[in-house]
């Protein structure tokens, strides 16, 4: 027998959601339905994109004028590629671990979500403010498009507590590392490959330009206590058209990764002295450089946020040992939703080892997934509004 916060999981799991091969819709449906059979909770859809929706479903608490508890959790995944040795939307439970797209980042984060939410409405927990639980979408997209929308619209207020039920291995998330993405283009004048001299070689300006980038970075002076230090890679890379040719162009996305206390202006001083520097190095080249998405800072959370000690008691009280703290190495809808805000009332706590996300052969531990949703309830179930001690007793569903 598994709960129904795994059977829930391998649901979500055989429903493909790639970003950006596919949509979320029947996803958005299916969580649309599952909400929509909860007593007492509001459910509302905003679509972001043709076939992407948000799902927000909102249990009321006792007082409104607190700020809200949100749980959040993204519907998409990255694409399948490469060979797997499983079906990568077949779900299966191998010696108690879930395989499949999405098993770790995030479905399994999502059903927790989902669960808590209907434990707390079937047992009619009156908390003292309201509950909100959002699916969303395109957070695997450079522009975060669903967690944007939910701020364009208001959706919730600046001051919510927010949860992301993102892959920490069941250890709470404190701050985030940066994250901003840059495309350069290299211009050249390509020539036949017999008189290079008269061309100027995009490709080798490219080159010029990662090893003064790589450099630039391995000589920073941040090492966060956490993170260690920041790191830049090269995503993409794509130049010129034929071998006996000297490179006219060629195009980069550069992944930068930014720690504590490192600012997005830093970075991108970085980046165009790098550009400068490299295309110097080779006589007739030039380069333009553009943000590929949102330029996202790291975001560290408020330590004085009631989350931290509630979620601490919530934890030693399924496991009976301390809570880890650590930190989350990409950005979150929730660390999106900050940035966008203003807001540091922001976690990271959900089932998963990162180093699985978007890997072949994903999984996620069985066990982590109900001890997830059982630290998750727990937590919600701290900001009752009754005097300690009371019991919650189911209501009685008689005459629905």
């Amino acid at each position: 027998m598994v709960s129904e916060a795994v059977r829930l999981t391998q649901q979500l799991v055989q429903i493909p959601t790639e970003n950006p091969n596919g949509l979320e819709r029947e996803c958005s449906i299916f969580v649309e339905i599952y909400l929509r059979k909860l007593s007492n909770v509001q459910v509302m859809t905003r679509e972001v994109d043709e076939g992407r929706t948000n799902v927000i479903a909102k249990y009321k608490g006792e007082k409104s004028d607190l700020p809200p508890l949100v749980i959040i959790a993204h519907m998409d995944t990255v694409p399948v590629e490469g060979k797997w040795t499983v079906d990568p939307f077949g779900a299966e439970i191998i010696d108690g671990e879930i395989y499949g797209r999405g098993s770790c980042d995030m479905k399994s984060g999502l059903a927790c979500a989902l669960v808590t939410m209907k434990q707390i409405s079937e047992n009619n927990i009156q908390l003292n403010r309201d509950l909100y639980v959002i699916a969303s979408v395109d957070e695997e997209g450079p522009y975060m498009k669903g967690a944007n929308a939910l701020v364009d619209e208001q959706i919730i207020p600046d001051d919510a507590l927010i949860i992301a039920t993102e892959p920490t291995n069941a250890t709470l998330s404190t701050v985030h590392k940066g994250t901003i993405w840059y495309e350069v283009m290299v211009e050249g004048k390509s020539s036949h490959g017999g008189n290079a001299h008269l061309g100027a070689d995009a490709a080798h300006a490219a080159a010029e330009i990662i090893v003064a980038l790589k450099e630039k970075v391995r000589n920073l002076p941040y090492n966060h206590d956490i993170f260690g230090k920041p790191a830049v890679s090269i995503g993409t890379i794509k130049g010129g058209n034929k071998t006996n040719m000297v490179a006219g162009s060629c195009r980069m996305e550069i992944d930068f990764r930014l720690v504590p206390p490192m600012t997005k202006e830093e970075a991108n001083q970085i980046v165009s002295s790098a550009v400068e520097e490299g295309c110097a190095n080779v006589k007739g080249t030039h380069a333009t450089v553009n943000h590929y998405g949102w330029e996202r800072p790291p975001i560290e959370t408020d330590l004085n946020n009631p989350l931290i000690p509630s979620f601490e008691k919530a934890y030693t009280k399924v496991t009976r040992k301390e809570l880890k703290k650590t930190g989350f190495p990409a950005y979150t809808d929730a660390s999106m939703i900050g940035l966008r805000t203003g807001n540091r009332n922001i976690v990271v706590f959900g089932p998963g080892h990162l180093d699985q996300a978007h890997a072949i052969d994903e999984y996620v531990e069985v066990e982590q997934i109900d001890l997830c949703t059982k630290v998750l309830l727990e937590m919600v179930k701290s900001f009752v509004s009754e005097p300690e001690g009371q019991v919650h007793r189911p209501r009685n569903n008689l005459g629905k």
